[in-house]
């Protein structure tokens, strides 16, 4: 009889846990499944009431209008250009601080760290009208240079403190080896560190490249002109005054969905070590 009340209390304990987890499941894909199925529907399919699960009429007449008619393939470039050389810039800094960080105490350095940790609590809003000026005086508005710049100094900061966590989790006993081994410091970084910081790597860049691929505000304050507009903003722009082609929308953000689903399926493999090896040491 306890056999029974203990496998049937076992029982349901676990289908109340399938539940939940099927719930959670479902709230989180179908926001992404209606986006996707939208995109392949008719306009007018769109406005309808109720509406439908899944298109009368498969079409991809959003994906082409959106590409073709809305200047979106410039705007593609332009975010890839930017999210890229932000990424890359973001990546190769935050190495740098990150190891100095890690291997160098010096006085005030937890102050330093501090203030890193401090920039990312502070509004993005906040920093759009002294961004804009300082930007203007230097003659570079409406250009990758501006937007650039702002995209790294987001992401350096955090990027620096996750690589720090990594280059803990590796024994300075390695960098005295490679030292002895006559290495210097900077090419015990590129050859020895780095490589067995992969994963805080991959970790990283996927970050950074997110950082520079979603934002939204300082590309609409930074740029004056449509050839200069990013995806986030550019996809915006698709709001009309008087109505919204939604398979157009929907359409413009599954293409924007993509580089940032491709790149994290290629760091796949180091992303998911980077979750868990970088918490080693803080």
């Amino acid at each position: 009889m306890n056999f029974r009340r203990h496998f049937a209390s076992t029982l349901l304990s676990r289908g109340l846990v399938v539940l939940v987890l099927a719930v959670i499941l479902v709230v989180t894909i179908f926001p992404l499944y209606w986006i996707a199925v939208t995109s392949l529907k008719t306009i007018p399919e769109t406005y309808l009431w109720p509406p439908t699960f899944w298109p009368k009429e498969l079409t991809f007449e959003g994906y082409s209008k959106v590409w073709t008619y809305s200047n979106f393939a410039k705007m593609f470039l332009n975010s890839v250009i930017v999210a890229v050389s932000s990424t890359v810039l973001s990546v190769v800094l935050a190495s740098l601080a990150a190891y100095g960080f890690s291997r160098f105490k010096f006085k005030g350095h937890k102050i330093v760290l501090f203030f890193f940790l401090f920039t990312q609590m502070v509004p993005a809003i906040l920093l759009l009208l002294p961004y804009f000026i300082m930007m203007r005086k230097l003659g570079l508005i409406n250009s990758y240079t501006a937007l650039i710049l702002a995209y790294t100094s987001f992401s350096l900061p955090f990027c620096t403190w996750m690589l720090k966590g990594f280059f803990d989790s590796i024994p300075t006993d390695i960098d005295e080896a490679a030292m002895i081994d006559g290495c210097g410091r900077f090419q015990t970084l590129i050859e020895v560190i780095l490589p067995l910081a992969l994963p805080g790597i991959a970790a990283t860049t996927l970050f950074g490249f997110l950082v520079a691929w979603n934002h939204y505000l300082f590309a609409m304050g930074l740029t004056t002109t449509p050839e200069m507009y990013t995806l986030p903003v550019g996809i915006a722009a698709l709001n009309g005054e008087f109505r919204v082609a939604w398979n157009e929308l929907m359409a413009g953000a599954i293409i924007a969905s993509l580089p940032a689903l491709v790149l994290y399926l290629l760091l796949q493999k180091w992303f998911v070590k980077g979750l868990t090896a970088g918490a080693v040491k803080g």
